[in-house]
């Protein structure tokens, strides 16, 4: 993760790439604990109960990520509309990979005539929607119909706009010190606000695994809002508790995240770790490995683990429900062949699809800006999404 502070040297959080990482794989065998086989058989995975957790994990580091490397360049007159396509030129190529993947398995099982299949005005619609990072609203119980963790990204879409307006809001009406203290104030507010609103989800609700249909967007919300904006206020002071903070050994600070990914609750104790993880060890995560400093072996796999973090959790359902479908075996080794496949798949993505994508996508939508401004493919590769 290579983030610009103003007035420093660039600084690679390498540590937050491994835990970014290891997230995206929890999310990956959350989504693999249940799985049918093509004989309509059903088996379990008791692990990674908590998996969807990682979801407010991301949006932390989200939210770190977007003010350490944008808050000095939208001070510095970085306007709201480029910031907003170099953004999405980061996140859709690789999205529109996974929605061409769902698009491919949804309409094989309409026309195979399968009992469950989506509908084809759901999956036209969707098409159309999804492929643009937009949520469905014509097809309320799948907004995206053709890959659901895609939710996660929309929202943060959503929180990076609604942050970059703050920015440059406050930039043009204060200088100085003065802006800064509003949009913490701001950002205190939000944080404030989104505790209530998980909180109140969880009252009614009694977890956080929501946000795939359009009834979870109170809860999805609550949830970007919290944990984005504690990300950033957390990058705006980082110099007042990132010396202080001990170098811990990376592997244990992964081993711990998997752990607490890994828990399993019921009833009200699910609440309240829930509660507990996205207001407390979730951004203690965060902090501590943010001081941690890989370095030879232990470096280059945290960078591999950054790379393939977001194709993996982009792509991951798809390739699961293509190969489900398909693959007359059982529970073992079709979770093993699924996980290979999709963790094969992210990889390719990573390195032969994703950069010629964004080269590409960049060159379009640099045509129709400004000529004199830098590249959008020169803005830095940030990796810290759901």
């Amino acid at each position: 993760m290579s983030i610009d502070g103003p007035g420093s040297p660039p600084h690679r959080f390498e540590a937050l790439d491994a835990l970014r990482g290891v997230a995206a794989f929890a999310v990956l065998f959350y989504h693999l604990r249940t799985l049918e086989g093509a004989d309509g058989a059903h088996a379990s995975l008791p692990a990674f109960a908590s998996g969807y957790l990682a979801v407010d994990l991301f949006f932390l580091l989200s939210g770190f990520v977007i003010s350490h490397a944008y808050d000095q360049r939208l001070h510095d007159g970085l306007s709201l509309r480029r910031f907003m396509i170099a953004r999405f030129v980061r996140l859709q190529p690789t999205i529109a990979i996974a929605t061409l993947l769902g698009f491919a398995v949804a309409l094989s099982q309409r026309l195979s005539g399968a009992a469950d299949a989506a509908g084809l005005f759901a999956i036209a619609t969707s098409f159309a929607a999804n492929l643009l990072m937009l949520p469905n609203v014509l097809v309320p119980w799948g907004i995206f119909l053709l890959n659901p963790p895609a939710w996660s990204l929309f929202y943060e879409l959503v929180a990076n706009a609604v942050y970059a307006a703050g920015i440059r809001k406050t930039r043009v009406r204060l200088k100085g010190a003065k802006a800064s203290s509003t949009v913490d104030r701001w950002l205190l507010l939000a944080c404030l606000g989104g505790l209530a609103g998980l909180s109140a989800s969880l009252a009614l609700g009694g977890s956080l695994d929501r946000g795939v249909v359009l009834a979870d967007a109170p809860v999805a919300l609550s949830r970007i809002t919290f944990s984005f904006a504690l990300g950033a206020l957390l990058s705006r002071h980082r110099q007042r508790w990132l010396p202080r903070l001990p170098h811990l050994p990376v592997p244990l600070l992964l081993l711990a995240c998997l752990c607490l990914l890994a828990a399993e609750f019921d009833g009200t104790p699910r609440a309240t770790y829930d509660l507990a993880f996205a207001a407390v060890l979730s951004p203690a995560l965060v902090m501590l490995t943010a001081a941690a400093r890989p370095s030879g072996r232990l470096a280059a796999a945290s960078s591999w683990l950054g790379m393939i973090s977001y194709p993996l959790y982009a792509v991951h359902a798809p390739v699961k429900h293509m190969l489900e479908a398909a693959l007359p075996l059982s529970f073992v080794p079709m979770l093993t062949v699924i996980a290979i496949a999709a963790v094969t798949c992210a990889w390719v993505t990573a390195i032969c699809a994703e950069p010629p994508l964004r080269r590409w996508l960049a060159g379009k939508l640099q045509g129709r800006g400004d000529k004199a401004a830098p590249p959008l493919i020169a803005q830095p590769q940030l990796q810290g999404e759901a």
